[in-house]
């Protein structure tokens, strides 16, 4: 039988598998990289809130809870919950009656809290008070 002398071919073969050992080491980050992103939390509107130009009031508390006063002054409060892709539903309880759901999406930068409902044109901009 001849020898062959494979030590060339070993050696790029090795080396290959070295880079594919590495590669596949590297290619799980990608999936706990996109988890831990998924894991981010809601944004943080709890505090006083007040409408830019105008003196409309909200202010939402770590509990859950929500109170708002109108440029006319009526007040109004209730239950809020905040999802992580600024989602806002409020559920409005008026007295004698039943509960009005209202769907929002936030959007905060910096002291500025924007408020959108879907369908309406316009947006709403408060500053953070406290």
């Amino acid at each position: 039988m001849k020898n062959i002398d494979c030590g060339a071919p070993r050696a790029e073969l090795v080396a290959f598998c070295c880079r594919g050992k590495v590669f596949l080491r590297a290619l799980w980050l990608i999936p706990v990289l996109l988890f831990l992103a998924s894991c981010g939390s809601a944004p943080d509107i709890t505090g006083k809130w007040k409408e830019v130009g105008k003196t409309a009031t909200l202010e939402f508390s770590r509990e859950g809870t929500f109170k708002a006063v109108d440029n006319q002054g009526m007040a109004v409060s209730g239950k809020y919950a905040l999802s992580k892709d600024g989602q806002l539903r409020c559920e409005i309880q008026h007295e004698g009656k039943a509960v009005e759901v209202v769907i929002l999406t936030v959007s905060i930068r910096e002291d500025e809290l924007t408020l959108t409902s879907p369908g309406h044109a316009g947006a709403e901009h408060y500053k953070r008070e406290r």
